[in-house]
């Protein structure tokens, strides 16, 4: 039986998560359009404040904006995150199947996000696609997700030495020259 090391789960779920925010900013898209179709202007302005700030989380999903990180950096954690796509669900929930479908998603989305930064604190803090495909070639091409032989230990040969028992104190005595002055000195050694 093979296991999944840790890591490895920990890209694969990142990445997956880049794809479900960028695919569901692009239904926030279209359903601000959708929503735009024979409707008032104040629905139309916040619609388009809507899209305009969906399509700037696909593009700091692809890659990551210095701006973004200074600016706005709750979207660098799950809660922050949670909080936009609760937002946008809330947003674009209409009477149409399309935007029912979306709003619903969205909620729903942030929900799972707000959930998951409670009960996972140590899983890494959402990073662009970039980053996280980087991580993913780098953690492939140096073979850390292939099983580790059975027959080698884990432990380096420094981890077993600092384990093992201190070797045995051997006495040191140091012949010091005896001189006139150190002789009738308080500070003498007696050895």
């Amino acid at each position: 039986m093979r296991f999944i090391s840790r890591t490895k789960v920990e890209n694969i779920l990142s990445l997956t998560l880049n794809g479900i925010n960028i695919l569901f900013c692009l239904l926030v898209i279209a359903a601000c359009i959708y929503k735009c179709i024979q409707a008032e202007f104040s629905v139309i302005v916040m619609c388009i404040y809507g899209g305009i700030i969906a399509a700037l989380l696909v593009i700091n999903e692809m890659k990551a904006i210095e701006i973004s990180l200074t600016y706005a950096y709750f979207l660098a954690t799950y809660r922050g995150r949670s909080l936009i796509f609760i937002f946008f669900g809330c947003l674009i929930l209409d009477k149409g199947v399309l935007n029912i479908v979306a709003g619903t998603l969205n909620l729903s989305l942030g929900l799972v996000y707000m959930i998951m930064s409670f009960i996972i604190p140590s899983f890494p803090p959402p990073n662009p696609i970039s980053i996280n495909w980087q991580n993913w070639k780098d953690f492939s091409a140096e073979g850390l997700d292939l099983a580790r032989p059975k027959h080698l230990s884990v432990e380096s040969h420094v981890a077993i030495r600092l384990k093992s028992p201190p070797p045995p104190a051997t006495p040191q005595h140091h012949h010091i020259p005896e001189d006139d002055v150190t002789m009738n000195s308080p500070f003498r050694n007696p050895y």
